[in-house]
This record gives structure tokens, C-alpha cells and sequence, in this order.
């Protein structure tokens, strides 16, 4: 699926759920209160979802380095695995 289909997809998902639980507020005496506590779901678990595509899109990957620079960092680093004493 193209990642802009999924993200217009889950867009609406979630205003149609603050719509409608907007909607449904109508009916009930204390309406601004379930209509704040809509809109606040609504709007948290869109950015929750908003952040997790969103690390999944360009995940991080690890340092990159160079073999000369990864043995000098072994064997200068006190609690290297070279060393003989046991680390504490």
C-alpha cells in the first residue's frame, strides 16, 4: 500500500470518529465535556499513529565506521573486551 493512501486513510478514520462522536454528544446533558473528550482522542491516537508511520518510514540504522576506527576504539576504550581485567 502507498504510504500516502495509509495516511489519508487513517486521517479520516480518525475525523470521522471526532465527527461523529461529535455527533453523538448531542444527545447526552454533559455535551462539551464528551465532545472535549472525543476530539482529545481522537487527536491523541492520530499523532500516536502520525509518529510511529512515521519512525517506520526512515528507521535510524546504527553508526557507521570504518574497520581502523572501530579496532583504535577497542583497543584505547578502558572496558573493551581486549583488555584482561574483567569490567565491574
Amino acid at each position: 500500500m502507498n504510504k500516502y493512501i495509509s495516511l489519508i486513510i487513517f486521517t479520516v478514520f480518525w475525523a470521522l470518529f471526532a465527527i461523529i462522536g461529535c455527533i453523538v454528544a448531542i444527545r447526552f446533558k454533559e455535551r462539551s465535556i464528551i465532545r472535549c473528550c472525543v476530539l482529545l482522542t481522537a487527536t491523541c491516537c492520530w499523532i500516536v499513529w502520525l509518529v510511529t508511520f512515521v519512525m517506520q518510514m526512515n528507521p535510524l540504522v546504527g553508526p557507521r565506521m570504518h574497520q581502523p576506527v572501530l579496532l583504535a576504539m577497542m583497543s584505547y576504550w578502558k572496558r573493551s573486551y581486549m583488555h584482561d581485567k574483567p569490567d565491574p
